[in-house]
């Protein structure tokens, strides 16, 4: 009966996992016209074998409403920093724009930030240094966009692909130890 349950907890938590890191909201296919296309490749996608017990908790970690809704959120407006810094802002309303994704971003990273730690040592890694480098982006790109300086959001934008490549990691893990196999491509 346990492990057929355990298959059952892993598809249910599989197909919003597998929605993640496409720049939509959670489970709305994007079209690759409309995504800016980044060169990602995750540090880390080798997820270790967990044991029975291992996948139960992270499926559990998963399962909770605010890690699933969090990580669909947080997918989403990556994807829309993405979007708004597809092209080198000038003039003010481009400084809009980035400024009103920066500040979805960051409002979702201060929600984020208390999530219990991922139940899988390696992942929790990946997941602390991409909250690091989102928040970092986040916070140049609020004062970059604020002075409508665009050195100051091209840098901020560094630090935020930084945090999307290891977000990115963080996702290719969760799917390969729940058995999915999740869109690595970032956000």
């Amino acid at each position: 009966m346990r492990p057929l349950l355990l298959r059952l907890a892993i598809v249910l938590s599989v197909v919003p996992l597998a929605a993640c890191s496409d720049g939509s909201p959670a489970g709305g296919a994007v079209s690759s016209a409309s995504t800016p296309p980044v060169a990602s490749t995750p540090r880390s996608a080798n997820a270790p074998t967990l044991s029975a017990d291992d996948q139960v908790k992270l499926v559990a970690w998963f399962e909770k409403g605010r890690h699933k809704q969090g990580m669909g959120v947080l997918d989403r407006d990556l994807g829309r920093f993405k979007r708004s810094v597809a092209i080198d802002p000038s003039t003010p309303a481009d400084f809009r724009n980035v400024h009103s994704a920066c500040r979805d971003l960051d409002h979702d990273l201060n929600i984020i930030k208390d999530f219990e730690p991922i139940p899988d040592p390696p992942t929790q890694a990946l997941w602390s240094s991409a909250l690091m480098n989102l928040r970092q982006g986040a916070t140049q790109c609020l004062t970059g966009s604020t002075a409508n300086d665009a050195a100051q959001v091209t840098k901020a934008k560094t630090a935020l692909m930084k945090g999307d490549t290891d977000y990115s990691a963080v996702v290719a893990r969760l799917g390969k130890a729940l058995g999915a196999a999740p869109t690595p491509t970032s956000s």
